[in-house]
């Protein structure tokens, strides 16, 4: 049995959820984003300045999950209005099937204990997300279109209720 540990992080844990991103996205995103795209993508949204930003000027937490004492994946979430939105979660390959996704989701919503939903942005062909997304019990509630990068792409909005 593996040992998992979620905890809120800070400023000072920024460069760890920027190393799992540059980990985690290669793999992730195989066959869903342009391989070419990738890198430029992780070094526009995990740059520390833009992470510094998202905790300052936009109220957003990070949490971070571990698996035996190892850095194994993340989520971010803000508040808007009544909804909470999960803005980033990833977990390594290594670590799926331990159930740190849906613990991740639940510690983030957690921390906005009156809000009355949950919502996410999923890239519209990323099959294994969305899947994993409705079996925790989101929906799809729109499409949308995304700019990440520089480049554009088109999201599902995929949302569930609170309480």
């Amino acid at each position: 049995m593996h040992e998992t540990f979620i905890s809120a992080i800070g400023h000072s844990g920024l460069p760890r959820i920027r190393a799992l991103a540059y980990a985690i996205w290669p793999e992730a995103y195989a066959g869903i984003l342009p391989a070419a795209n990738i890198r430029p993508m992780l070094d526009d949204i995990y740059a520390l300045e833009t992470l510094a930003a998202d905790i300052e000027a936009r109220g957003h937490r990070y949490w971070l999950a571990q698996v035996d004492g190892v850095d194994a994946g993340f989520v971010s979430a803000y508040r808007d209005g009544e909804r909470v939105w999960i803005k980033k979660i990833y977990v390594l390959a290594s670590a799926r099937g331990l159930k740190l996704g849906q613990r991740l989701i639940d510690t983030a919503v957690a921390a906005f204990s009156d809000a009355t939903s949950v919502a996410l942005y999923v890239n519209d062909g990323n099959a294994n997300a969305i899947g994993f997304y409705k079996a925790q019990g989101f929906v799809i509630e729109a499409t949308a279109p995304v700019t990440m990068g520089g480049f554009d792409y088109t999201d599902y909005v995929m949302a569930r209720p609170l309480g």
